[in-house]
């Protein structure tokens, strides 16, 4: 017996929703559910994100239904907030090592007059 493929979603559909259900966003994208869910937890997803209550333990997902239609289309870059993370702290400490560079030989000058 064939199995029944499900339909294409649309871009117009994606759109109705606030919040894109897991399932739907992964029909949609051609990921697993599971592999949504891995994504948003671990800040991945640029589409959207998870939050774990730290109550009771359980995660909530949201998905932006715009930012998953442009990310379908390639239109949202896509960057890993840690990567990022480590890019701007690269950069910060060469700024700091120059700083206190430029300080150690000022005060190797004052030190020495």
């Amino acid at each position: 017996m064939k199995k029944a493929t499900k339909q294409p979603l649309t871009d117009e559909e994606i759109m109705a929703y606030d919040n894109v259900p897991i399932d739907v966003a992964a029909r949609y994208i051609g990921w697993s559910s599971p592999t949504i869910y891995r994504a948003l937890r671990e800040e991945r997803a640029p589409f959207g994100f998870a939050v774990c209550s730290e109550e009771t333990g359980t995660w909530t997902y949201n998905i932006s239904p715009g930012l998953l239609v442009k990310y379908k289309r390639g239109d949202l870059p896509t960057y890993r907030l840690r990567e990022l993370e480590e890019v701007m702290v690269r950069h910060v400490q060469e700024a700091l090592d120059l700083r206190l560079a430029g300080v150690s030989a000022l005060m190797g000058k004052v030190l020495s007059a």
